[in-house]
């Protein structure tokens, strides 16, 4: 009976050791924020955005103005007349707000064919790797609980995908 215990403890443990070096950890979310790539990304994204708030905070600017000018006019105008420019005045909200929306839509567009684009580069290492040192899973790492620290390989993944993809497009 020792014998068969013995036997059992020991295949356990042996299984046990060959499981765990076969699955592996990776942090995405840090690859993204800070692979060479993605800092570029994220930089370019800024950058965009940047742009696009400045232009629309001069927009926004011209519009107050205009607003004061129309509501200055409200008893100088027939009331038929100050209701059209009211009306023009709304309209020229309406557009704001919509050419707003549709460029924040077209830079959250971007980023996300950028980041789809980087997670496809960022494949292709896990699978070479998980291929390269025998890993037959690898699991993001804010998916896990506990797991050692010798199974996260997302350091050596970065390495892998900095050095890889060297040049930024």
């Amino acid at each position: 009976m020792k014998k068969f215990l013995f036997s059992l403890s020991t295949f356990l443990i042996f299984c046990t050791n060959s499981i765990s070096s076969e699955i592996s950890t990776v942090d995405i979310s840090f690859l993204l924020k800070n692979s060479n790539q993605g800092k570029s990304i994220e930089k370019k994204l800024e950058n965009l955005n940047s742009k696009h708030l400045k232009k629309f905070q001069e927009k926004k600017k011209i519009l107050e103005t205009e607003e004061k000018k129309v509501s200055s006019k409200k008893n100088i105008l027939s009331k038929e007349d100050f209701n059209k420019e009211v009306l023009k005045f709304k309209e020229k909200v309406k557009n704001y707000e919509n050419e707003r929306r549709k460029s924040s839509q077209e830079i959250n567009d971007i980023k996300l064919k950028e980041i789809a684009k980087l997670l496809e580069k960022i494949n292709k290492i896990l699978i070479e790797y998980s291929n390269k040192n025998s890993i037959s899973t690898v699991i993001d790492k804010k998916n896990i609980i506990i797991i050692k620290k010798d199974n996260d390989i997302t350091k050596d993944i970065l390495k892998l995908f900095d050095d890889k993809y060297k040049k930024i497009k």
